[in-house]
């Protein structure tokens, strides 16, 4: 397996080996943080698998807190 070597400042150090698990390398501490990206359209089909029930959940939810920050603002 081919290697890199980088340099981090002391403190993405210190966040890293936070949450290392014991007997875990960095680059598999790294993997497991940080996940692969993600396309548009992969993303796009996604959530367009979610369905009615969710988009109606999200919906209610966004009225609820824009009619809620317009009862502060006055």
């Amino acid at each position: 397996m081919a290697t890199k070597t980088i340099t981090i400042d002391t403190e993405a150090y210190g966040r890293l080996k936070s949450v290392q698990k014991t007997d875990e390398s960095f680059s598999q501490t790294i993997k497991r943080v940080v996940r692969r990206p993600v396309s548009a359209a992969t993303l796009a089909g996604q959530l367009g698998k979610l369905g009615d029930k969710f988009w109606d959940a999200v919906a209610e939810r966004e009225a609820s807190r824009r009619a809620a920050r317009n009862r502060r603002a006055r």
